[in-house]
């Protein structure tokens, strides 16, 4: 069950070896996902292999009843392990108040961690509720990441259970609790991804990719949030850009369009890589990540707590976009170089996908995509000879037929305030005050410590 963190990457979370834990992967239930790297899963297991885990892992979070003959505290202690019994059964006693305390558990006990119940059936299940809840997946984002971490101790029924606790992808709420500034959006007819970021303390707005057929949805969810819509940014250009940009600007005269100087597209204000773009007090950094079109670009959000990566059509969840108007060689360098080197928990969010998954991460990606772990040249000799036999990559053909865009309006100077080299940088202590915006917004979440905050000088 589940690829071991001692695979040639490194995890999401790097954790000393433990020496001799594969010979107890192949004797006991007892796994090391890769994925977050830092957290072990297990079912019962006997004493002199409680004894020597307890001595490796600083946190064990037992789950089963107290009373458990297979509970073992003393040894755990006597190891120097913070132990913690958090009682969960998924089904039985899955009240929110259950859930919020077994996650508000894993996200604050020590690491390395041991999650442990008696099969390690919902070890697991735990674990992947709050990767979800702390990445935002939905349910078909989970059904992957089982697939790939080989978690074959869940089962079924508690599969099912799982399921019954996640959104379907596009669910009107932020993608993650500890950073409501991000709202994803979906469109069922096209598949396409829309992202809503918004400044909890200014109330400045901008979109990422919208979609012509939802404009009047889009803005119907900005006015009833409050918020003002100040960008629209586009990840790259494709057919229906330029009709987009016309159907917002006739309701919003003073908004401010944003494209990437490569694609060629008109626009108020080309950026290029290396830009800042701020929104408030968020900003997003321009990354120029070409090969899916030529002039795609990702952008980079980075707020107190989490880092976003919207990445269009050059890195989608386990795939890419297609090439036939690109260059498969420059789109490999591209996410190698650019968005690879993010951090592993980065949240990948993508501009499109067919199956109902919500986002990725990083690692997940560096991990389990099945084209980009390839090596450049096998990479570019698929991308060359398949261009249209590939399901996953025909969705990332269909949703970006490239034509030439209709000139819209003439582009604004590149000195807009807004939009800086990123050269030089400018701390801002706002950690009250974004504090208590994030806390009116999940008055549940687990809040993490808060960073200072980096605005590019003028």
């Amino acid at each position: 069950m589940g690829c071991s963190s001692s695979a040639q990457m490194m995890p999401m979370k790097s954790v000393k070896p433990l020496a001799g834990l594969a010979a107890m992967e192949q004797q006991h239930p007892v796994r090391l996902p890769c994925l977050p790297g830092d957290v072990l899963v297990s079912g019962n297991l006997p004493r002199d292999v409680v004894d020597k885990l307890a001595g490796y892992c600083k946190g064990w979070l037992y789950i089963e009843p107290e009373q458990d003959r297979w509970f073992m505290p003393e040894c755990i202690r006597d190891r120097g392990s913070n132990l913690k019994l958090v009682p969960f059964k998924p089904g039985k006693d899955s009240s929110i108040g259950a859930m919020h305390k077994m996650f508000a558990a894993i996200t604050k006990m020590p690491r390395p961690l041991m999650i442990q119940c008696s099969s390690a059936n919902r070890a697991a299940v735990a674990l992947l509720l709050w990767m979800a809840l702390r990445y935002g997946y939905s349910k078909a984002s989970v059904n992957q990441l089982l697939h790939d971490l080989e978690f074959y101790t869940v089962r079924s029924e508690t599969k099912q259970w799982l399921e019954n606790q996640l959104p379907e992808v596009g669910k009107v709420e932020p993608l993650i609790a500890r950073s409501p500034e991000v709202i994803q959006l979906y469109d069922d007819d096209t598949t396409r991804l829309t992202y809503v970021i918004a400044c909890q303390v200014t109330l400045q707005a901008l979109l990422i990719d919208p979609v012509e057929r939802k404009v009047d949805r889009d803005l119907a969810l900005l006015r009833s949030m409050g918020l003002s819509l100040k960008y629209v940014l586009n990840t790259h250009a494709h057919a229906e850009y330029g009709t987009t940009s016309s159907l917002l600007r006739q309701t919003q005269p003073g908004l401010c369009t944003v494209i990437s100087q490569a694609s060629g597209a008109d626009a108020d204000v080309q950026v290029s890589h290396g830009q800042r773009i701020n929104l408030g007090l968020l900003q997003l950094e321009v990354r120029e990540t070409p090969g899916h079109t030529p002039g795609c670009v990702t952008y980079v959000l980075r707020t107190r707590t989490a880092t976003f990566a919207f990445t269009g059509n050059s890195l989608l969840i386990r795939g890419c976009g297609q090439t036939d108007q690109g260059d498969a060689r420059q789109l490999y360098r591209s996410v190698h170089q650019q968005i690879f080197t993010l951090p592993g928990d980065a949240i990948v969010c993508p501009g499109c996908d067919s199956k109902g998954r919500s986002v990725s991460t990083v690692e997940e990606e560096r991990r389990f995509n099945r084209r980009l772990t390839k090596n450049e040249e096998d990479f570019v000799d698929r991308m060359e000879k398949r261009h249209f036999s590939s399901p996953q990559l025909a969705v990332g053909h269909a949703l970006s037929d490239e034509m030439p865009c209709p000139p819209v309006h003439k582009k604004r100077s590149l000195s807009c305030p807004d939009f800086t080299t990123g050269a030089a940088t400018l701390a801002f202590d706002m950690q009250e005050m974004l504090a208590e915006a994030v806390q009116e917004q999940c008055t549940d979440a687990v809040q993490e410590e808060f960073s200072e905050i980096h605005i590019s000088s003028v």
